[in-house]
């Protein structure tokens, strides 16, 4: 390709240059000019002579950001060293320098400051002093400390043998709160006992812990729950000092004349019927009305009408009985020829028609 040399200035008077390539050279040009410019292939960088020199054409004016640490490729970059005022590099000091602790202008690593904090209770003025402690943890000396420096708190801490213990303080367990054996025994002590066979009632050997168990020591502030059958079952008493004392006294035994409370009757007294201390239950009552007083019921079945008549017969135990005839539909009482026979009752009632089954109901009491 042919090369066109212009040997005067060429003024493009502020039109662009476009597709231009600058000179390559692996090398710079010899006899440069101030403000000549290359394209070096061998380490693909654009110079431009400055006059003296030949520089990064890139690099003048120009701030870099490198994510990994500088390397020299041309030209030189220089970093101030790091001060009170100004930042820049720093250097790490020695484990000598680190110990003496003189220097303002090297840094120490934490390796160096774990040694250094681990071997000295102290730094003052670059030298070590060793603090010193007593049985309690309480600083003897060191730090430029004098004895009348240190603060006596025997009088305010509390120590470890003082807790959950009598003249002590409580302490907490894994849920926060006061274990039941540092509280009162009022608080919880809730006993349930047993009466000893054969004791004096109420004294001092009266209650055992377990069933046929030796004679507990009772305790005030604790309240015993009788768990024997009999008279005592159930009931709640706490030691006076010299006796057990029945808490909530029970209430006397209902009479006619003064109220208290009652048992309830077996299904014996009921039948019995010469009990007059005790109560009877609904259930009782009706058990007791139906076979004692021999009630029964039934509806007619379907009644042919002959002569005017329609015949009801019921079979039934009493010889002696009261029979009452009910219309179901209106609860009124019907009047009936009523026989009663052996083992049976005989109801006639007169009819032009038969009478269907369910319309009336007959009751035996006897």
């Amino acid at each position: 390709m042919a090369t066109n040399n212009f040997l005067t200035d060429v003024n493009l008077n502020k039109n662009e240059l476009q597709n231009a390539v600058v000179q390559n050279l692996s090398v710079a040009p010899a006899s440069p000019i101030a403000g000549q410019t290359y394209f070096n292939t061998a380490d693909n960088l654009m110079y431009v002579y400055n006059g003296s020199a030949w520089v990064n054409a890139l690099a003048q004016g120009t701030t870099y950001t490198f994510s990994s640490p500088l390397s020299e490729t041309s030209g030189t970059v220089s970093v101030g060293t790091a001060s009170s005022s100004a930042a820049g590099v720093i250097e790490i000091a020695t484990d000598t320098e680190a110990t003496t602790g003189t220097s303002e202008t090297l840094a120490v690593n934490p390796k160096q400051l774990a040694t250094k904090v681990t071997a000295n209770a102290s730094i003052t003025g670059g030298t070590k002093t060793k603090i010193t402690y007593d049985a309690k943890g309480l600083v003897t000396a060191g730090a430029d400390l004098a004895a009348s420096d240190i603060p006596d708190i025997s009088a305010t801490y509390v120590t470890v043998a003082s807790k959950g213990v009598a003249n002590g303080v409580a302490s907490l367990d894994s849920s926060g709160k006061v274990p039941s054996a540092q509280l009162p025994a009022y608080v919880d002590d809730v006993v349930d006992s047993y009466v000893i066979s054969g004791a004096t009632a109420l004294s001092a050997g009266w209650l055992s812990a377990t069933s046929g168990g030796s004679a507990l020591t009772p305790e005030t502030g604790k309240i015993y729950v009788v768990l024997s059958t009999g008279e005592y079952l159930n009931k709640t008493y706490r030691w006076s000092g010299t006796t057990y004392v029945e808490i909530s006294a029970s209430p006397a035994q209902a009479t006619e004349s003064t109220a208290g409370i009652a048992a309830i009757a077996t299904d014996a007294e009921v039948t019995a019927g010469t009990n007059d201390t005790k109560f009877i239950t609904p259930k009782k009552l009706a058990t007791y009305t139906t076979s004692a007083a021999h009630i029964s019921s039934s509806t007619n079945p379907l009644l042919t009408v002959t002569g005017g008549v329609c015949t009801w017969t019921i079979s039934s135990t009493p010889t002696n009985a009261i029979v009452q005839v009910y219309e179901v539909s209106s609860g009124n009482m019907v009047f009936a020829e009523q026989t009663l026979g052996s083992g049976s009752v005989t109801i006639k009632m007169n009819s032009t028609s038969d009478i269907s089954a369910g319309t009336y109901k007959a009751v035996i009491i006897g």
